[in-house]
């Protein structure tokens, strides 16, 4: 199983998201999410922009290779279950924190 595949089961599973959502974020059919799920198969780059985009992350979040034994924190796992614009949101309230300090 590559990097990849185990990266998007877990964002799968943070944010409860079937491979048919997953295939419509990322413009492809149900049958490649599959693949990439299932197999050693990695998609094509154009395909995986559009993906990580929706999902607040980047390319290299998701086809990384920084071994196999990733373990996301909880606060890792917050963080990617978060929408990007409650990400903003998030950021702009810590912002307005540090600067009434």
């Amino acid at each position: 199983m590559t990097y990849f595949s185990q990266k998007l089961q877990q964002i799968m599973q943070i944010r409860g998201l079937s491979q048919k959502e997953l295939a419509d974020m990322a413009h492809v059919s149900q049958a490649a999410v599959s693949k990439w799920l299932n197999t050693d198969y990695l998609p094509k780059v154009k395909s995986v922009e559009p993906l990580a985009k929706s999902l607040g992350l980047t390319v290299g979040d998701l086809i990384g290779d920084f071994g196999n034994n990733i373990q996301l924190s909880e606060d890792d796992k917050c963080w990617l279950a978060l929408s990007p614009q409650e990400k903003k949101m998030l950021l702009g309230f810590l912002k307005l924190i540090n600067e009434n300090r």
